[in-house]
């Protein structure tokens, strides 16, 4: 009998699963053995299936997202049929299987970021779920290149060629000086990198390995120095825009938004939408629309079955509202 995870290596041949569900990103991010899939079977058809990283923290079990894996969740296998109806039940039926299992792991927490394509989480509502609705911002392929430049913003445009002029491209910039020129960026900001070395070369090495990813850098075209980097990867339809930013010291250059705007029309050459991977924080969040990317919503979709940390929770939220009232108040 095949196993679970060899099923989904050939559910994966057979229709389009996103990037951050593919087994290989599975087995770079999270390890072999710290990720598995449910499969939702009926009659020898797998309907969907549901890749999934379970961790510990604080002696608490957890399904929850990889690092640097934007999103997991249900990958659905559509039924042939074009009644709203039809389709509404068959996603019902699989949420509710898929909720049976998670409540089967004995978890404490599931938290899980969901695809965009992924609209109808009414069905895990009714199982106790919430929802927190996040974006992304996406430029689709099926606008021309000139169309897309048009869709900047001014401002954005006159940067990008300010930036252009200051800098050129190098695609041949190695895993290890990425690491370095990238750790800049947190290093300012009196932050750790969120990733470690070893966690980058392991991501590096599958997305070459799969040919799906391109370390891109803009250097002073005075100095020869890196002045800002980025790391794209890609899967079937889209490109995301994974790892980048400006080195401290030398943003004056503005050459980010000069790479950034590369990076569109390398992978617009391979017809594919450019995604952001967004952020629900502002001022990020405008720096993406001033490209003209459209917001998509999706969904982190959320339970919690131990009822410490649901106590704890509350509590913390109580104490939070608290504070606004006394604010509110003087």
């Amino acid at each position: 009998m095949k196993e679970s995870k060899e099923k989904y290596q050939e559910f994966c041949q057979k229709i389009y699963v996103p990037l951050f569900s593919k087994p290989w990103w599975m087995d770079a991010m999270c390890r072999a053995d710290s990720w598995d899939v449910w499969l939702c079977e009926n009659n020898g058809r797998i309907d969907a299936a549901m890749p999934y990283f379970q961790t510990i923290r604080d002696e608490k079990t957890y399904i929850t997202k990889a690092k640097l894996t934007q999103n997991n969740g249900i990958i659905f296998n559509q039924l042939p049929t074009s009644k709203q109806a039809t389709k509404s039940a068959f996603e019902e039926r699989v949420i509710n299987q898929a909720c049976d299992f998670i409540k089967s792991k004995g978890l404490d927490v599931y938290e899980q970021q969901f695809h965009f394509s992924f609209t109808n989480w009414l069905p895990f509502y009714w199982q106790g779920y919430t929802a927190m609705p996040r974006y992304t911002f996406v430029i689709e392929h099926s606008k021309s290149i000139d169309t897309i430049w048009n869709g900047v913003s001014s401002k954005t445009r006159s940067i990008i060629r300010k930036g252009a002029k200051n800098s050129y491209f190098d695609y041949s910039l190695g895993m290890d000086e990425f690491y370095r020129e990238h750790e800049k960026v947190f290093i300012k900001q009196n932050m750790a990198c969120p990733f470690s070395y070893d966690e980058w070369c392991r991501l590096y090495d599958a997305c070459i390995n799969h040919h799906c990813g391109q370390i891109i850098c803009a250097r002073d075209i005075n100095t020869h120095r890196v002045a800002s980097v980025i790391f794209i990867v890609w899967d079937e339809e889209s490109a995301y825009h994974l790892l980048g930013g400006s080195i401290p010291e030398l943003q004056n250059l503005d050459t980010y938004e000069a790479l950034i705007w590369e990076a569109i029309k390398f992978t617009y050459d391979k017809k594919l939408r450019y995604d952001f991977e967004g952020s629900v924080i502002k001022r990020i969040a405008k720096s993406f629309r001033e490209f003209g990317a459209t917001p998509y919503c999706y969904f982190r979709i959320r339970k919690v079955f131990n009822p410490d940390i649901l106590r704890e929770e509350c509590e913390s939220s109580i104490k939070a509202l608290s504070s606004l009232c006394c604010i509110g108040g003087k």
